[in-house]
């Protein structure tokens, strides 16, 4: 008959185990060499097993250590975008600011210009579809003073005059657009000739000049500015400069070109003369 082997448990585990180091010890007492061996076997196995511990250790460390500066870069990053917004809002508005105050700076030159007459500054909100301000509105009308006829100034220059007006808005027809004539004279010598807007020549950035006499004492680089007998234009204000001169064919008259100082290209804003040729107040 089969008798049933019993099972070690914990108990005998932990029985063998004392039972080995009490061994050990007793071994080791009395013979120091296999204390060494001891040792050094321990070491052995030990050892690799620490190393390669320090190394998992040291690579968790600096991986950790990666991780840390890169958020602290991270936070950098959004900070500096954050302060880099705010700057190109505040140049932004420094930019318009000064675009501003180089207006009317502007203004203020073309109304020194002409201290004898009321006028009143404009910003262009709208013009014609071509590529030059052939027409445009500005944001002054009657509420300012504006009526159809006044003056138009624009960079010290002639621009044109009013046709059109609303309450707060005016329409103005430029002097480049063809058909529109000036009646104008030489600060020479205060001839009268013509000066004549067409689409075709202001590609080129200049108006012609017709009717100049032969008698006139005009020459290229003369200031030209509006005469008296014009039935539209205030007399003395500004148009531009002479560009060319050619003797007719009848060698009566002489025709040429003006380079005007208003730029149709580019205009912003401009200056209204509070007054009309026929009363001239």
């Amino acid at each position: 008959m089969n008798v049933p082997r019993k099972k070690s448990g914990p108990r005998g585990g932990l029985l063998i185990l004392i039972g080995v180091c009490l061994f050990l010890m007793l071994v080791s007492s009395f013979s120091p060499s296999f204390n060494s061996v001891l040792r050094n076997g321990v070491n052995q196995v030990l050892m690799p097993m620490q190393r390669g511990m320090n190394r998992v250790g040291s690579r968790i460390f600096g991986r950790l250590e990666q991780l840390r500066e890169l958020n602290e870069v991270q936070e950098r990053l959004q900070t500096l975008e954050e302060e880099m917004a705010v700057l190109r809002q505040q140049n932004a508005r420094l930019k318009v600011n000064e675009k501003e105050l180089n207006e009317l700076r502007a203004l203020l030159k073309m109304q020194e210009q002409y201290p004898e007459y009321k006028t009143v500054g404009a910003h262009i909100i709208g013009k014609n579809s071509g590529n030059y301000y052939q027409s445009f509105m500005i944001d002054r009308g009657t509420d300012d003073g504006v009526v159809v006829g006044m003056n138009v100034m624009a960079g010290g220059g002639l621009a044109g005059y009013v046709t059109a007006v609303g309450k707060n808005y005016a329409t103005v027809e430029s002097i480049i657009n063809s058909g529109q004539n000036v009646s104008a004279m030489s600060t020479r010598d205060g001839s009268n000739f013509v000066v004549a807007g067409s689409l075709v020549r202001y590609s080129d950035g200049l108006l012609d000049l017709n009717n100049v006499s032969m008698a006139a004492d005009v020459a290229v680089g003369d200031t030209v500015v509006t005469s008296n007998i014009s039935d539209r234009y205030l007399p003395g204000l500004l148009i531009g400069y002479v560009e060319t001169l050619e003797t007719d064919n009848n060698q009566l008259t002489r025709t040429g070109t003006l380079r005007p100082v208003a730029d149709f290209d580019n205009l912003d804003t401009v200056l209204v003369i509070l007054a009309l040729k026929e009363t001239g107040d």
